[in-house]
């Protein structure tokens, strides 16, 4: 059977779930393509409801790759459902194959899903697509395939989900063989072969020391997270799986796992490092920390980076990763607020929070400066919760950069069913899929946010501007409008600054790249202004 997976993706093409199946479906004697649809996020706004669409050539050269597939599956997260929904639809008026959906998103909703799909693939997906190929073949029934929901006219078949995977190494590495593997060409605007040369162009180019950039090829060593946010959609998979009696924080073993990054470094020798996009690496028990590091240093040698948490994060394993070659982590704090930290069911105390900080400045000569995650407009959050989260940011040392978003209502969250009871969302269709993830609002404390970004503001600058005189003055709605002008004026003295560093250094390389990056690279969109 020859399956097509289509995922709209974000730019780096990861895209570790369409490639996992793809690997998996392969193993078992199928056929898989892959298509990837890159694109960003950037332009939704929370001053008007923005649509991403493809145009009409891409959506054409969609349905030639499609044309000879058995199925035709689209995996997809909940802010890409828009360019989902249009491709589906396509293909649906110029095919006849059978469509299927995946991924976090349609898992979540897989109602909504079926209004578009003919059947949704729910939770882990390797074992049930295989079932499904295999019935298809035989011409057998599969209405009663455990992990798929499929609609037969009226009628809904909505069978068990499987439970997770046990054993991660009963699996194959993720698929980038570049096989059969196609990429939307943002500067072509048209689908084309994805080369290794071109996989080069795509890969990440991530800071390095003394100001370099090296290109990452990003993977992950685990399925899972130990943490259960409230605002996750984790939170929410792991109450579909609460009964399945495998632990949802699985680890791939340490030699598979080098084993892969040895074969990677063989057949992509333009790779300079790897990011791990494990939820949080340092999860892992320590002995098995210790061995991995022991076996990346000797066997695989490049520079890498992790995330953490601060819980997980401590001296001991950080320093088996750093004599591995460790360069940069980074963790979420998202708040400072005990009452918000309640609501988002973060357990790490504010002391926890400065000593997991501390521990990496003692490192930083080591280490590149850390990026710390916030979330911002938070509709449960007042004033003062946001200050005691930049009060928070003013206690860590400096360097360190900052990752602000905003609260975003991930269907059947926790928050997400909170708010909905209460009343605070009352549409909770694709109008709420496309709410901004980088876009915070004009106030005084979303304003500090931004200038602890800056990394050479002295330190009594801070002290006087979170003052509670500062608050309750800057916080006047009169001031709010020029506090915006000054971060702009901010924004462009920074990009100057990098500008000018770069002049001085005849780094041409890296400011053609930026002039690149300037050129629109994403599928077209269509907006209304609230």
């Amino acid at each position: 059977m020859k399956l097509t997976l289509i995922t709209p993706t974000p730019p780096d093409i990861s895209a570790f779930d369409v490639r996992a199946l793809s690997a998996h479906v392969r193993a078992c004697g199928h056929q898989c393509r892959l298509i990837f649809l890159p694109g960003s996020i950037g332009r939704l706004r929370a001053d008007r409801e923005v649509i991403y669409h493809y145009p009409p050539e891409v959506l054409d050269d969609l349905a030639t790759l499609s044309a000879d597939a058995d199925l035709i599956g689209l995996s997809f997260m909940t802010q890409y459902f828009d360019r989902a929904l249009q491709v589906t639809e396509h293909l649906r008026r110029v095919h006849d194959a059978p469509l299927v959906w995946g991924g976090v998103h349609p898992s979540s909703r897989p109602d909504e899903a079926l209004e578009h799909a003919d059947m949704v693939v729910i939770g882990e997906g390797e074992h049930t697509l295989v079932e499904l190929l295999e019935c298809l073949a035989r011409g057998a029934d599969h209405r009663r395939v455990r992990g798929l929901w499929v609609r037969e006219g009226e009628q809904r078949h909505r069978n068990p989900q499987r439970p997770l995977i046990d054993d991660l190494d009963s699996l194959p590495p993720f698929d980038f063989s570049n096989d059969d593997h196609y990429v939307l060409d943002p500067r072509a605007g048209r689908l084309r072969p994805l080369t290794d040369a071109l996989l080069r162009e795509i890969l990440p180019l991530l800071p390095g020391p003394g100001g370099t950039l090296r290109r990452a090829f990003r993977t992950m060593t685990d399925r899972g997270c130990p943490h259960r946010c409230t605002y996750c959609s984790v939170s929410a998979i792991k109450a579909r799986c609460a009964e399945d009696g495998v632990p949802y924080l699985r680890f791939r073993g340490v030699e598979r796992v080098i084993a892969e990054l040895v074969a990677v470094r063989e057949r992509f020798p333009f790779v300079e490092a790897f990011q791990f996009f494990d939820d949080t690496f340092f999860a892992r028990p320590r002995a098995q920390i210790e061995d991995f590091a022991a076996r990346y240093r000797e066997r695989v040698g490049l520079p890498f980076y992790v995330q953490a948490s601060p819980s997980t994060l401590n001296e001991r394993k950080l320093l088996a990763l750093l004599d591995a070659g460790l360069v940069y982590v980074e963790f979420g704090i998202q708040s400072g607020s005990e009452r918000i930290k309640r609501l988002y069911d973060r357990t790490e105390s504010n002391e926890r929070v400065v000593a997991a900080a501390e521990l990496l400045h003692r490192h930083r000569d080591r280490l590149l400066p850390p990026d710390y995650h916030v979330i911002t407009d938070n509709p449960w959050e007042t004033e003062a919760d946001a200050m005691d989260t930049v009060r928070l940011l003013y206690r860590l040392p400096k360097p360190f950069g900052l990752a602000v978003s905003n609260l975003v209502f991930y269907p059947h969250t926790p928050l997400y069913d909170r708010a909905v009871a209460e009343g605070l969302l009352t549409d909770t269709g694709p109008a709420l899929y496309r709410k901004p993830f980088f876009a915070p609002r004009r106030t005084y404390p979303n304003f500090l946010l931004h200038l602890f970004t800056f990394q050479h503001v002295p330190r009594w600058v801070y002290r006087v501007l979170i003052s509670e005189r500062a608050v309750r003055l800057f916080s006047r709605p009169a001031l709010l409008a020029p506090l915006g002008l000054v971060t702009r004026v901010g924004e462009g003295l920074r990009l100057l600054a990098k500008g000018g560093g770069a002049l001085a250094r005849g780094d041409w390389w890296r400011i053609a790249r930026y002039l690149q990056r300037l050129r629109p690279v994403d599928p077209g969109v269509t907006g209304r202004r609230h």
